[in-house]
């Protein structure tokens, strides 16, 4: 039993994550979630493929989604599912 919670809990975790960000996305405006997925489909994941002007409009973009917010959110599951300290 323990061996399969042990599998199930990053994942408890990563859909936890995905929720908050989800919320954090709706908020941002129409046209800037627009330009983000342009610039990340642009981009393949590689950041060198974006111009600096593009780069500069993807860091302004992301700073609308408050990830300290988000880590926040997340703070509750960081004992629970950060292991043992020692």
């Amino acid at each position: 039993m323990f061996r399969t919670m042990r599998r199930k809990v990053p994942w408890m975790l990563a859909f936890e994550v995905a929720l908050v960000m989800r919320q954090q996305w709706r908020r941002l405006p129409a046209h800037d979630r627009a330009r983000m997925a342009e610039l990340a489909r642009r981009s393949g994941g590689r950041w060198g493929r974006l111009t600096p002007d593009e780069r500069a409009d993807f860091r302004r973009i992301a700073k609308g989604l408050d990830l300290p917010y988000v880590a926040r959110q997340m703070l509750p599951f960081g004992r629970r599912f950060g292991g043992r300290r020692r």
